[in-house]
Parts: C-alpha cells; sequence; structure tokens
C-alpha cells in the first residue's frame, strides 16, 4: 500500500477573520479539525479580499483535497502556482491530485518542477518514486526512493515502498531488508510486517512468513490480506484445514475478496470437496468476471466431477480473458481427450507447447493422443521430449514403453518400463509378462 506524502495547511500566526490573512489562519484552523467546509469558506473569502493571495488559493486546495475532490484541487493549486511560479509545495500537491486521478505523467511532470525549485524535497522524491511505480518502471522508482532516504535516513515509507519495488523485480533479499528497515523505524507498520512475510514466502520460508503473517494481524486485527497471505503459507505446508480457516476470515472482513474465495477453492480441491470448490471459484468469479485462473481451476473442478463439457467451456472462458495462459488450453485439451476427440486435444496441447516450449506433461499427453491416432512415431517423439525436460517422470518412461511395444520395437519398451520400475511406477503385471514374451525375456 502506497502512501502518498504532501503538504497540508501552511503555518500561519494571528487569529483574526478581518484580513485575508486572518480568513486563512481561521481556515487553516478548521481545516486542521477537519472541518473542510468551513475552512473552505474561509479561504474563498480570503481571496475575494485579496485575489492575488497564493497561499490562499493553495490552501483551498488542501481543503478540497481533504473532502475527497482533486479536480477542484488542481484548479486552486494551479492559481497558486500562476501567482507563485516558484511554490514547490502547490506542484507538490497538485502533483499528488493528478496521481490520485491516475494520471502518472502529470503528476511526475508536478513532481520534477518540484524538485527543480527544491532539490532536497524528500517528500517529492518519495512521490515520483511511487508514480513510477506504479507506472510499471520499478528501476526508476528505486532511484527516486534512494533520493527520499538519502535526504531523510528515517523515511520509513521510502524503505517499505523500495521494498515494494524490489519485490516487483524478484529481489526479494533486499526487498526483506528494506521491509525490516521500515519497521525499525516504525514497528507497528503492519503493511510492511505482511509484505515482508510475502517476501519469506516466495523465499520458500514459510515459518518466517507466518510469523511476519501473525504481527500484521496483531497490529491490525482486519487485516484481510494478511489472513490471506497466512492462509496460502499454512496451505504450503499441507494444512489445509488452517488455510481454510484464515480464507474464511479473510472473507468475513471483505466480502467481495475474490483472491481469498480462489484460495479457498484450492485448498477445498486439496479435500477433494469439489462441490464446494465450484461454489467458491463461482463467486471469485462473480466479484471478478476477468479472473481466467478462477475459470481454468473452475474447469479442472467440473472435470474431476465427470463434467469434461462444462469443464471446456470454463477453460475455453479462461483462455478468453487471458489467451497466453498455456496450463488452460492443456486442461482443455485434456477434457477434449476424455471425450474422445484427440485431434482437438493434440490443437490444444499445441498451443500449449507454443505458448511453454518446456511443458513437459503437454508433450506427454500430445503422445497419448497421438498413439490413439496410430501415430507411433510423432507419440515416441513426444514422449522423448517430455523425458528431456523431466528426466525422473516414471509415467512417460512407461508411455513410451507402452508405445514402443505397440510399435513392436521390444527391446526400447523393455528399458523404458525396467526405468519406470527403478523410478517407482507399478507396471501392470499382465503387461509386463507380454513384454517379456515378447522381447524374449521370458526364458
Amino acid at each position: 500500500m502506497f502512501v502518498l506524502t504532501g503538504v497540508l495547511f501552511l503555518a500561519v500566526s494571528s487569529i483574526y477573520a478581518e484580513t485575508a490573512e486572518e480568513y486563512v489562519t481561521r481556515g487553516v484552523i478548521n481545516g486542521k479539525q477537519g472541518n473542510f467546509t468551513q475552512a473552505i469558506s474561509d479561504f474563498t473569502k480570503a481571496i475575494e479580499i485579496d485575489p492575488n493571495y497564493a497561499v490562499a488559493y493553495y490552501s483551498r486546495g488542501v481543503a478540497y483535497d481533504g473532502q475527497g475532490n482533486p479536480t477542484q484541487a488542481i484548479s486552486d493549486y494551479t492559481k497558486a502556482i500562476e501567482i507563485n511560479p516558484n511554490h514547490a509545495d502547490a506542484y507538490c500537491n497538485r502533483g499528488i491530485a493528478y496521481h490520485k486521478q491516475g494520471s502518472f505523467t502529470q503528476a511526475i511532470s508536478d513532481y520534477n518542477k518540484a524538485i527543480e525549485i527544491n532539490p532536497n524535497y524528500a517528500a517529492v522524491y518519495y512521490n515520483r518514486g511511487v508514480a513510477y511505480d506504479e507506472q510499471g518502471n520499478p528501476t526508476q522508482a528505486i532511484s527516486d526512493y534512494n533520493k527520499a532516504i538519502e535526504i531523510n535516513s528515517n523515511n520509513s515509507n521510502a524503505y517499505y515502498s523500495r521494498g515494494l519495488a524490489y519485490a516487483k523485480q524478484g529481489n526479494f533479499t533486499q526487498a526483506i531488508s528494506d521491509f525490516t528497515r521500515a519497521i525499525e523505524i516504525n514497528p507497528n507498520d503492519a503493511d510492511a510486517h505482511c509484505d515482508r512475510g510475502v517476501a519469506y514466502y516466495k523465499q520458500g520460508n514459510l515459518l518466517q512468513a507466518i510469523s511476519d503473517y501473525n504481527k500484521a494481524i496483531e497490529i491490525d486485527p482486519n487485516y484481510a490480506d494478511a489472513y490471506c497471505s497466512r492462509g496460502s503459507a499454512y496451505s504450503d505446508q499441507g494444512n489445509s484445514t488452517q488455510a481454510i480457516s484464515d480464507y474464511n476470515k479473510a472473507i468475513e472482513i471483505n466480502p467481495n475478496y475474490a483472491v481469498a474465495y480462489y484460495n479457498r477453492g484450492v485448498d477445498y480441491a486439496k479435500q477433494g470437496n469439489f462441490t464446494q470448490v465450484i461454489s467458491d471459484y463461482t463467486k471469485a468469479i462473480e466479484i471478478n468476471p476477468k479472473f481466467a485462473d478462477a475459470y481454468n481451476n473452475r474447469g479442472l473442478a467440473y472435470a474431476n466431477q465427470g463434467n469434461p463439457t462444462q469443464a471446456i467451456s470454463d477453460y475455453t472462458k479462461a483462455i478468453e480473458i487471458k489467451p497466453n495462459l498455456a496450463v488452460a488450453y492443456y486442461n482443455r485439451g485434456n477434457a477434449y481427450d476424455d471425450q474422445g476427440n484427440p485431434t482437438q486435444a493434440i490443437s490444444d496441447y499445441n498451443k500449449a507447447i507454443e505458448i511453454n516450449p518446456d511443458y513437459a506433461v503437454a508433450y506427454s499427453n500430445r503422445g497419448l493422443a497421438y498413439a490413439k491416432q496410430g501415430n507411433f512415431t510423432q507419440a515416441i517423439s513426444d514422449h522423448t521430449k517430455a523425458i528431456e525436460i523431466d528426466p525422473n517422470d516414471a509415467d512417460v518412461y512407461y508411455n513410451r514403453g507402452v508405445v514402443y511395444y505397440a510399435n513392436k520395437e521390444y527391446d526400447k519398451a523393455w528399458a523404458d518400463v525396467h526405468k519406470a520400475e527403478k523410478l517407482r511406477y507399478a507396471v501392470d503385471a499382465e503387461f509386463l509378462n507380454d513384454l517379456k514374451k515378447a522381447s524374449g525375456r521370458d526364458k
């Protein structure tokens, strides 16, 4: 969670409300008390008295911002800048208002100007870093966070946000270091604890991840993301019951938490409860109709219930949303194969492999489909490719052995079946006897 840093009401001295300055003073007091409507009235009166009073326009902009009206705030900050082109705070706050509207390019332009006026404006470097981050430029964001930290080494927000940027780059060690520093500065930063937990989780350190999620929840008992993330860690530990409990809590806090429904569906699937699985994926899709992974996984649940037609429908929807979702093509290929349509299955396996050339099981299953069509040469080629990618898959050795047997290449069949047995594949005794006879090994 990014927190933009701006300047609120500028410090003023007197308290009367006759001159423009005094109206500004009273407006500042009202603004600090959260009475933005009265503050705006006071600043407006000051502007009526002195139409060139930049501070009044600036302060009214702050009040409009406080009311959640960035458009009107931008208008007032712009007027303050027109009167005083060196008003760094007005550029900063106008940048924040543009930022809130999603106009990152315009926000960055204003932050640039504020920095030009005041090169040591730590808050603006931080804000510009957030804008770059949200534009998908974590490298430039990190550069700005570095500068903000150089100016103010106790800027916990800058450490936290830099940690997020490092995490986006996959540098979880550095991310953890930054989240730790943010926690040292602000021990009650629930976000820093939670996101450090996520970084530990990405490194496979589930115990430390859970510890951080626990702390985040201790600080904020209504932290839905922390419950959901802890649920994922418990799931990876093989504790689906505890995982589901955490997802339940996340959903209780946020009933529209699509990812929590999705994750809970994953763990119900591990328990074999496919009715509940379908219910949870359906709810996730209801909340987020573009949730491709939820369609894909619901398809798997339908397939497990013996409903390949509905499964294909869901895989197709997942592909429509995310055309490069290789697993959806693979799963749809399996469903077509289950329907006795190896030609369509092969088409989907082809697409899965095109997207992911190292998709071993897609090669293997395409090999099975080719074998059903009697194309043993292509089947052997696909199984061989699967073995090249994953040399320890006993199933593939066995399947290639079966194809070699069907193709009357008995010695090769024997070698593959023997390898499958070494990898602890339980070879059918009747087939093994047949193979021994065919290869002359029964004597």
